[in-house]
This record gives C-alpha cells, sequence and structure tokens, in this order.
C-alpha cells in the first residue's frame, strides 16, 4: 500500500514523497513534485509487486555514468 507526505524540500518549496510497503518486497520510496506523479510511481509499482515482476532498482538508480565508465 502506498503513502503520500507532503515535506519540504530544496530551496523551501514544497514536494511529495511516495512511500510503497508490500509484504515480501523491499520497501520503495521516491520524491516528486507533484502528488498525480507521485501516485502515478506508486501505482506502477504496486502493480508489478502483485504480479511478481518487480525488481528493485536502487542501486541502477544510485549508479552515477562516471562511476560506470
Amino acid at each position: 500500500m502506498a503513502t503520500f507526505v507532503q515535506r519540504k524540500g530544496p530551496n523551501g518549496r514544497r514536494v511529495w514523497q511516495a512511500l510503497v510497503r508490500r509484504r515480501g518486497c523491499p520497501q520503495q520510496t521516491q520524491t516528486f513534485d507533484t502528488k498525480v506523479k507521485a501516485q502515478a510511481w506508486a501505482s506502477v509499482l504496486e502493480s508489478e509487486m502483485a504480479r511478481g515482476v518487480f525488481v528493485s532498482r536502487a542501486e541502477a538508480e544510485g549508479t552515477t555514468l562516471a562511476a560506470v565508465l
């Protein structure tokens, strides 16, 4: 199930943090500029988790091009 929290982001602007938790899968969080984008991301993740095709992207998203090269 997804949870959405409005937080104070960089430069004092407001951002939305989406948190998706499901039994048997690692917890996933992501921050977005709008709540609509956060809800869309969470919906896709929950769908992947329900179908059993979820693959954690945490390591890939944290890797920079410089580290790869």
